[in-house]
């Protein structure tokens, strides 16, 4: 059953039960009220006739023929719609205007009302009205009422459900769009124009599946390029490696060291690459395995700078460590962190100058211990620095395919320390060139 359905059933049930109610609680007061009032009416007419019962009974000391005093008062007092019956002081029916009760024990009804008829100070009986609610005047009255009231009911049963129409119109029609806009994104549609969100929680849903149909529209987008881009990085090795095999299958090269060397470099670009591209997929999947143990900072640093220095000194670079006393403690996986320092030290050497100078350092940062890898190169260009940690992104990917970089280790960097709880983050410094910071928690 569908949604806008529901809701009609919904208000329709609300409403027949409610006018339901209204219409038999106001018929039955009216009822009552009408009942009431006229029996305050017909109050008057029964006390004369109690009076002149009495004084007949006074006289005649006796109840035989006293049926001519309601035979001559009845018609004048306009009373023939209402049946009397005088009951002696035994409550045995002595006079019924109907005949039905005569001599028989009197039991009252649910609409009978009684007046002691007194003579002497003694009662000497009781006069019993019985008003014919049917056939009284006030069985119009209340048939009118009856109809004014369905005719109300009605009208306002059909405004309901009128209401109740526009309304689940209005709630159930954003919906439909959304859910076809739901299934044809489903089935590979991306340029999809939803209805303007309003201010309620349907709303709110069509927002967060817009979110989300960007979010995964720009997953597809990252996921192409990187399949592109993967198809590059091994295109490259691959073409050197089958053009030297051609060139020494054909005995254009001799089979020497010299001519293997370029097959063995590209044969290690190719392992590095795969090698990265597996760390990434582990530390998406969480099932990076890390062995912790205590970091000596200083030592980590001074390794670093003493694996890039000669690499350094060819280009007339200068690496430069400084670590702060009493650092926090903390664990971590040490490959991984020489990875990390690794790959930043790696890309500060691509984009410093000659003459330049990277400085690795090492600073308590509260219970973390913060170390920061500074350049003296140009800096990261104005609305690039988001996207530098993206998977092969190159600030300047000619010079970067040429010495080697895949693109990969700033984004390997980064998930290797979001794995130790880390973060790892990128900025311009004041004075010029870039500073990547690392913090690690301490333990």
């Amino acid at each position: 059953m569908r949604l806008a359905t529901k809701i009609l059933l919904a208000f329709g049930l609300l409403l027949l039960t409610t006018l339901g109610a209204v219409v038999s609680f106001t018929n039955r007061t009216a009822g009552r009220e009408v009942r009431g009032a006229l029996s305050q009416i017909e109050m008057m007419p029964d006390n004369m006739f109690a009076r002149e019962l009495a004084a007949y009974y006074s006289a005649n000391h006796s109840w035989e023929g006293a049926e001519r005093v309601l035979m001559l008062q009845g018609p004048m007092q306009g009373m023939h719609n209402v049946r009397l019956v005088v009951v002696d002081a035994n409550n045995f029916v002595v006079i019924d205007t109907t005949g039905d009760e005569t001599g028989r024990t009197f039991i009252p009804g649910p609409e009978s009302r009684s007046i002691p008829i007194r003579t002497g100070g003694e009662t000497v009986g009781q006069l019993v009205t019985f008003a014919e609610l049917r056939n009284g005047p006030e069985g119009p009255l209340l048939l009118a009422v009856s109809r004014v009231l369905l005719l109300t009911a009605i009208t306002a049963g059909v405004a309901g459900l009128a209401i109740a129409l526009i309304l689940s119109q209005s709630l159930t029609s954003p919906l439909r769009h959304l859910s076809a806009a739901m299934q044809r994104f489903a089935r590979g549609e991306r340029n999809l124009a939803l209805p303007r969100p309003s201010g309620d929680e349907v709303g709110d849903l069509t927002r967060s599946f817009q979110g989300m149909m960007t979010e995964i529209h720009q997953q597809e987008i990252l996921r192409k390029e990187m399949t592109a881009d993967i198809a590059h990085e091994l295109r490259t090795p691959l073409s050197v490696i089958r053009a030297n095999l051609d060139a020494l299958a054909d005995g254009v090269y001799p089979l020497t060291k010299e001519n293997l060397a370029p097959i063995r470099e590209s044969t290690e670009l190719l392992d590095r690459l795969i090698e990265d591209l597996r760390t990434l997929e582990l530390a998406d999947a969480g099932r990076l395995t890390l062995e912790k143990s205590e970091i000596d900072f200083s030592r980590l640093l001074r390794r670093i700078a003493a694996r890039f220095s000669p690499r350094a000194e060819s280009c007339s670079q200068k690496i430069e460590v400084t670590c702060g006393v009493n650092l926090p403690a903390a664990t971590a996986d040490l490959q991984r962190l020489e990875q990390i320092l690794g790959n930043l030290v790696d890309n500060a050497l691509r984009h410093t100058p000659d003459g330049g100078v990277i400085r690795l350092s090492a600073d308590a940062d509260g219970a973390a211990v913060r170390i920061a890898v500074e350049d003296s190169g140009p800096g990261i260009p104005a609305g690039e620095i988001d996207r530098i940690f993206e998977r092969f992104y190159r600030l300047d990917s000619g010079r970067a395919r040429a010495e080697g970089g895949s693109g990969l280790g700033l984004a390997i960097a980064r998930k290797l320390a979001e794995a130790h709880g880390g973060s790892l983050t990128a900025e311009n410094r004041p004075g010029g060139g870039a500073q990547f910071t690392f913090r690690l928690p301490g333990n």
